[in-house]
């Protein structure tokens, strides 16, 4: 091989690292959460305390959708629970005592602050944007 030949292999090989990302674009950064969607969907829940005791919980607490939007609670404990919202301009009617759940649309802009009185601490929120 001549003498050139020889340098242009050293000079080619002198740029490779074995594995290294130079020269590769990095991935792009995850993308920001959207805006809420116009339906949201809250389970009713049951655990145990630890000593015996059923604690009841809307899961998630919170949730957030669009105005005109929908949220739905579904029962899946066999516990009779309701829906029962702060009084506020735009909250929508209760939901009764019941074991299968309901649904409810929000047509107002504002945060809805509800709690089932069968449960006490079992309270919850919707946000609507």
């Amino acid at each position: 091989m001549s003498r050139t030949g020889l340098l242009t292999l050293v000079m080619l090989g002198a740029g490779c690292t074995g594995g290294g990302t130079t020269g590769m674009t990095p991935p792009p950064p995850p993308q920001p959460p959207g805006p809420p969607g116009g339906t949201a969907n809250v389970a009713m829940t049951s655990s145990d305390d630890g000593y015996g005791n059923a604690e009841f919980r809307f899961q998630p607490a919170s949730v957030t959708v669009t105005r005109n939007g929908t949220v739905t609670w579904s029962n899946n404990t066999g516990v009779v629970h309701n829906v029962t919202f702060t009084a506020a301009q735009g909250a929508p009617a209760d939901v009764p005592d019941g074991t299968s759940g309901a649904s409810r649309d929000f047509g107002t802009a504002g945060t809805f602050i509800y709690r089932c009185t069968n449960h006490q601490g079992m309270q919850g929120q919707v946000t609507v944007q």
